[in-house]
Formats: structure tokens, sequence, C-alpha cells
């Protein structure tokens, strides 16, 4: 730990970072930071927050009021504040010592991430958070706010790194892995969208999410009204549609280019979805195209 100054009820390290325009084009940024050993009376606030602010507790009990909540904050936990909201925090005169360690941080991905770790504006406190992973995370924004000069993308890089290395030892301490069921669906439909045409099979869908194979098909299919393979298909005829409509590519270029093993295979899987080959269908949209418009 770096030394400590004396600022009248702690002695403390504030340190603070100027984020660069690149850095604040992304999701989440750190701010500021800083170390503390609280003294006897010490007491912060009401203090309105501009952005978001986590305190770890590294020894002691440290006491949050926001509105009509009050909260107790023990070593190892951590406590989050929001922006726009009030907070008064304080160490109460039966605690022996209380040492803290915060970072602060801003940016429109802020919120999602810390919702992963299960952290909400009415429920901040995060209890036995504290892991040698966070902890090594923090350390290292703390050195690089130290050693920050404006202008470098080097630094901004290791800045966003260490801040992301933060995030995950954060979400992964709290054990949050099963996704909410509306985001695991959103984003195995992207997946799907992306993937589909390399082949991509339900299996890797249910490992993405961390979900069971069954468990992930019922639920993705309660949520979409069709089964993940029947998404996947739509995806593919869609795709297969689009390349024989506007290029010339062969039926078995476009069978390959979409992950089927073989022509045979693709041609099967569209007659049965279409009720007509792909030859057939490029010949239809053709005569379509040329029929005079009214």
């Amino acid at each position: 730990m770096m030394p400590l100054h004396d600022y009248g009820h702690e002695w403390a390290e504030f340190l603070y970072h100027t984020p660069s325009e690149w850095e604040t084009g992304g999701q989440a940024w750190a701010v500021r930071g800083g170390q503390s050993t609280t003294k006897p009376g010490y007491h912060v606030g009401p203090k309105r927050m501009d952005c978001f602010s986590i305190h770890i507790i590294r020894e002691g009990t440290l006491h949050f009021i926001s509105g009509d909540q009050a909260f107790a904050a023990n070593k190892g936990d951590l406590f989050c504040m929001f922006p726009g909201r009030t907070y008064t925090y304080y160490r109460e005169s039966a605690c022996m010592e209380l040492q803290l360690s915060w970072l602060a941080f801003d940016g429109p991905g802020c919120l999602p991430l810390l919702q992963e770790a299960g952290i909400e504006p009415d429920a901040p406190c995060l209890l036995k958070a504290w892991s040698p992973a966070l902890q090594d995370a923090a350390d290292s924004l703390f050195v690089l706010m130290r050693e920050y000069t404006a202008g470098g993308m080097q630094q901004s890089l290791e800045m966003q790194g260490a801040l992301m290395r933060f995030f995950s030892a954060l979400v992964k301490k709290s054990g949050s892995s099963q996704p909410r069921s509306l985001q695991w669906v959103e984003q195995s439909l992207q997946h799907i969208e992306l993937h589909a045409a390399e082949g991509i099979t339900v299996e890797q869908l249910a490992a993405m999410a961390g979900l069971n194979r069954n468990y992930f098909s019922t639920a993705f299919t309660q949520q979409t009204g069709m089964t993940p393979l029947q998404c996947i298909t739509n995806v593919r005829i869609a795709k297969a549609k689009k390349l024989l409509a506007e290029t010339a590519a062969t039926v078995t270029e476009i069978a390959y280019s979409l992950g089927y093993s073989n022509v045979f295979a693709f041609t099967r899987a569209f007659t049965r979805f279409c009720s007509i080959n792909p030859t057939q269908y490029r010949e239809q949209f053709k005569l379509k195209q040329q029929q005079p418009r009214t």
C-alpha cells in the first residue's frame, strides 16, 4: 500500500483518472479510486453521486444510508453507490478499525455489468465479494492511475483491460452464472443470425447460454415460439433465398456457404421449407423480376 496522507477524519490516498476519448467511446471507464484507514468519527455525506462508486470493506464495518434504506457492510463485503442517488456513510463509534478501498466508474454499460454481478440500486451490498482477483484488478487500476499521463493509447488500453478484469472478478465471485431468460434468448438469437451459416448446433447454443440442452430448447421455444433448430433453419433458408435471388452463385456454392455437408442435404431442407427446390425458387424470382410493374 502506498503512503496515506492525513485528511482530518481519515488517512487516505485519492487517485484520479481523466478517461481518453477512446475510453469514453466504450461502455465503461474508470474515473477515480483510492484507499483509506478511517479515524473515529469518520462521516461522509449526505453526498449525491455523479457516477457509480464501489467501496470494498477491507476491515471493520461501514454503515450506509440512502433514502429510507440503511445498510451495514462488513469486512470482505462490497457496497455500490449509484449516480443520481444521495448517500451518507460513516463509521460507528464501536468500530475499532475501518479500512476501505474504492473505485468510481461511469458509462452506459456499467449498470448491466453490475446487475450481472447481482448488484442493484435497491440491493447495493454484495456480501463476501472480496477476492484476490478482485483486489489484484483494483490494485492494477490504482497503479495505472498513479502513473497515468494523458494521451497514451497504451495506457488507455491497460486501464480498460484492468477495469474489465475487475468486473470479471466481481461477476465470478458473485456466482452469477445463470443469465436472465430474456437476455440469453436475445443473445442466442444473435448467435444464430451470425453463425447459422457456419453450422452452429443446438448443443453449442446451450453451452454458450450456460444451460443444459433440454432446458435450453424448452425455454427457447417458450420465449420465441419456435425450436432452436427451426430458428437455425429459418436463418439459413432466408440467407439461401437472398443468395439465390441476388447472386449468380451455384446451388452447390450456396449449400457449402451455409454450412450444409453437401448439396443434397441443402436441397432437401430448402424444398421441405419452401415447397420448391432452390433452382425453381431462382427461376420464379427471375420471372417475377421480369414482369412489368403496374
